[in-house]
């Protein structure tokens, strides 16, 4: 993966060139972004082009021994930590290495829900173990095989538990040397704030709609007022872009739910609230983090719909028909309430809350809040 191929973020790449060519490239470097935003391939190219045999000012060169092993996702100096589901068979990255190999040759910009999905492991709660910092040890105790670099990508770092948070500390106050942490981050709150500390912040912004427009219709050679479209219903998330425009089964299912929701809200219907309380209960948990972010977005769409107009929307043809009826119930009585609600709820599926507890207590709440903005 070479810069020139990575979308947008030309301040980001042109400071980690700077920093190489300056000499001042960190030991431990932790990219703060939104998800979608594109910090993996990121740091795989900063990667290339740190082991790069023939380094150009702007890039790596693409075509030496180091970068075609990079880009085949052979190089052994390269390792990768990345959250799994633990069983019987699987207790750290490698285990899932093959799997790993085979979903980044399918696609660079995805997020946790996507690799879950692609191990069938999408209704469970993953994570990075204690296991895992042992790995890491044990992997940067071996010299490089490039007399170079040895680089070390963690996927996620918020997904550690608290024992490998606490071991890998001690690996980033005394690392081996010439090894490079790059550590990719979506959120920074349950990061041990002595691991942020021993880390180079290199904060990654979200990715600008013409962006994200120019990579959708060169990658997916669609039409301009659908890439425009897809952009601003993905807020920059490119992951969530190239979701919606492979037509990600996912989506539909959060509409279907959510109108069923909606539905039996207002009319109070208590066996068909329960019965969606199961269903959204049945989901894994990223999908099920992922459908409150949908019902945010679906109810932000509302208040613009009421105060602008349907041709500020950002919606797909089926979403605007159920909005066109759906958007009134949503207004200044209800939606602060509404939102918070959805919010809290993320806040407790994320920590483990027992589903079927939650949405049960959700769909009741939302018979009441429904109804006050009749």
């Amino acid at each position: 993966m070479q810069f020139s191929k990575v979308v947008g973020q030309d301040k980001t790449k042109q400071f980690l060139i700077n920093e190489v060519k300056h000499n001042r490239v960190s030991h431990a470097q932790l990219f703060l972004g939104p998800e979608g935003s594109g910090k993996l391939p990121l740091a795989i190219a900063f990667s290339q082009y740190l082991l790069c045999d023939n380094p150009t000012k702007s890039d790596s060169c693409g075509i030496c021994p180091s970068c075609t092993k990079i880009e085949h996702n052979t190089h052994p100096d390269i390792h990768y930590v990345y959250p799994v589901v633990k069983s019987k068979h699987v207790e750290v990255s490698d285990d899932y290495r093959k799997e790993w190999n085979s979903f980044l040759d399918k696609s660079i910009y995805f997020n946790l829900n996507n690799w879950q999905t692609f191990t069938d492991e999408d209704t469970k709660n993953a994570q990075i173990g204690v296991k895992e910092s042992e790995k890491i040890l044990r992997k940067l105790s071996i010299k490089s095989y490039s007399n170079k670099y040895k680089i070390m990508i963690i996927w996620l770092p918020e997904k550690m538990n608290n024992q490998s948070a606490n071991k890998l500390l001690k690996i980033l106050e005394e690392p081996p040397e010439q090894t490079v942490f790059l550590l990719l981050c979506d959120s920074i709150e349950t990061i041990l704030p002595t691991i942020i500390s021993r880390t180079q912040i290199i904060k990654v912004p979200r990715l600008e709609n013409e962006a994200v427009v120019k990579y959708l219709k060169k990658a997916y050679n669609t039409t301009d007022d659908n890439a425009l479209s897809i952009a601003n219903l993905s807020e920059g998330n490119i992951a969530e872009a190239i979701n919606m425009i492979q037509g990600d089964e996912s989506h539909n299912i959060y509409f279907d739910i959510f109108v069923k929701l909606m539905r039996a809200a207002y009319a109070i219907d208590a066996l068909k609230l329960m019965d969606v309380a199961d269903e959204l209960a049945s989901l894994g948990r990223e999908n099920q983090k992922n459908f409150f972010k949908y019902g945010l977005h679906i109810f932000r769409e509302c208040l613009i719909s009421n105060y602008t107009g349907d041709e500020l929307t950002n919606l797909r043809a089926d979403e605007k028909a159920f909005l066109v009826k759906f958007a009134r119930f949503i207004n200044n009585q209800n939606i602060t309430e509404i939102s918070d609600e959805f919010n809290q709820s993320y806040y407790h599926i994320e920590r483990n809350a027992n589903p079927k507890i939650l949405f049960t207590d959700l769909v009741i709440k939302l018979t009441k809040m429904i109804k006050k903005g009749v």
